[in-house]
């Protein structure tokens, strides 16, 4: 049975929180241990929690933010949502987050497309 839509949102908001504060251990605890992350979706692929917590540690020493910058859809165990990133010396911009969660509500699938030329409006979308 897929994880609720409360908990579903909740978990997004905490992937949000953790990524924007740079905090690699509370990131990668939201993912099931054999989980895959492509980022970008096509380009790269992290297979497993080392290979994340590799990459999050790396992404962790950019300085950027994000903040939820539409909704968060929900269709069973699939999400989607996207953020508003805001790094110095570039215009922020809109990258959209495909998530799988599993039973427990952990992630094992997230896909992200970025895309520096998609402008991204005020951030503080409802969820």
């Amino acid at each position: 049975m897929p994880p609720s839509r409360d908990d579903i949102c909740s978990a997004i908001k905490s992937y949000v929180k953790h990524l924007g504060n740079h905090e690699v251990d509370a990131l990668v605890a939201l993912f099931a241990e054999d989980a895959v992350q492509h980022e970008p979706l096509g380009v790269t692929s992290y297979r497993g929690a080392d290979e994340i917590r590799a990459f999050d540690t790396e992404n962790a020493k950019v300085d950027f933010t994000v903040s939820l910058l539409s909704p968060i859809t929900v269709s069973g165990r699939y999400a989607a949502t996207q953020l508003r990133v805001e790094r110095a010396g570039m215009a922020a911009f809109a990258a959209t987050d495909l998530f799988e969660f599993d039973e427990a509500c952990r992630i094992v699938s997230l896909s992200v497309v970025i895309d520096p030329r998609a402008p991204a409006g005020p951030s503080g979308a409802p969820a």
